[in-house]
């Protein structure tokens, strides 16, 4: 499992790219008191990650911790100054009509822009198991639900959208991945933004809900994959921010457990978050690939303009399902929602 401590390069990286969303934060974030927000002050909070410090609980929850350094990432107005490189570490991308293929130096995904549409493959290197699904995608889009005054209740299984070739940029420290979707006739539309990092084995997923009618969104509902549907042939424990849990014995693989208990579909683990606070959120899979452990982790920090959010693990006689599931505020005409989940790929 990740320390604050070990999270601290893949947060830092998250901070060079990330826009302000609470910029009321900023004075705060401002340790050594110069008058603006750098990674001076990300230096600071790094080495206090673990410790009770007040000035660098962001969060209010007592300690110094990963739920900080992504408070530090979201207060900051814009991207933070550093020395990018020529280029990104050694990859290569191709796109085909039915998917993206990208390796990087410390692992390969496949992006499917179709039915289902989603991560339908990541491995770290030298994994020979699949993290994804056969069948069903990571980090999807899965379900969207809005009220709008001219089109009523809209209810959509995103993942089942076809979403069409990507827009791509290829940038100093990362390659972004661009999906777009329309929702509907009057201007709704859905992105899905990739963020792969040139360096370790992390990236981030933006998923962005935009209004571009006359009218407001209510009753707003997304499902997201925190990681998603995962390849539970493989996985010998699940983990959110507060527990873990293993198969039931014999079995040592949900699959199995799913098979011998004959049930349709039962929780493993459930995080609901606190009304008016930030919480993080967590969905971990471990990954069994011979020897060697393997695990996948993607992280949420909540927000207190959240009506209700909540984290899931699901087991399914076919697949084993992680989740986050969240009701929104209302969203005015020409505005934008958006929520990035991190994940973290670790291994031997």
């Amino acid at each position: 499992m990740y320390s604050g401590r070990q999270m601290v390069a893949v947060v830092a990286a998250a901070v060079l790219m990330t826009t302000g969303v609470w910029p009321q934060q900023i004075e705060r974030a401002d340790f050594d008191v110069n008058g603006r927000i750098d990674l001076d002050d990300l230096a600071l909070l790094s080495r206090a990650v673990g410790s009770t410090e007040a000035r660098f609980d962001l969060d209010g929850s007592g300690r110094v911790d990963v739920g900080d350094l992504f408070r530090f990432a979201e207060s900051v107005e814009g991207p933070l100054p550093f020395e990018p490189r020529d280029r990104p570490h050694d990859y290569t991308l191709r796109i085909t009509r039915q998917q993206l293929i990208l390796s990087m130096p410390d692992y390969t995904v496949r992006i499917r822009h179709g039915t289902p549409f989603g991560i339908s493959s990541l491995r770290r290197r030298g994994q020979r198991t699949d993290f994804a699904h056969q069948d069903l995608p990571l980090a999807d889009w899965e379900w969207l639900r809005f009220h709008s005054p001219v089109l009523g209740k809209r209810q959509q299984k995103l993942m089942e959208m076809d979403w069409g070739a990507p827009e791509v940029h290829e940038l100093p420290d990362r390659v972004e991945v661009i999906y777009r979707l329309p929702v509907s006739r009057i201007g709704v539309e859905a992105e899905v933004r990739y963020s792969f990092l040139a360096q370790g084995s992390s990236f981030h997923v933006t998923y962005s809900l935009i209004n571009g009618s006359r009218w407001p969104l209510d009753e707003l509902y997304v499902m997201l994959g925190l990681p998603g549907f995962t390849n539970h042939g493989y996985v010998t424990a699940v983990a959110s921010a507060r527990e873990r849990r293993l198969p039931f014995w014999p079995a040592r693989v949900f699959l199995a457990e799913a098979q011998a208990l004959k049930v349709p579909e039962y929780q493993l683990l459930r995080h609901d978050v606190r009304a008016g606070v930030s919480e993080g959120l967590k969905g971990s899979v471990r990954l069994q690939d011979g020897d060697d452990d393997y695990r996948l982790s993607s992280y949420y920090l909540t927000d207190p303009s959240l009506s209700s959010a909540y984290s899931a693990h699901t087991n399914k006689p076919r697949y084993l399902t992680s989740h986050l599931y969240l009701t929104l505020r209302d969203l005015k005409p020409m505005q934008r929602r958006s929520i990035t989940i991190h994940h973290v790929l670790s291994g031997p």
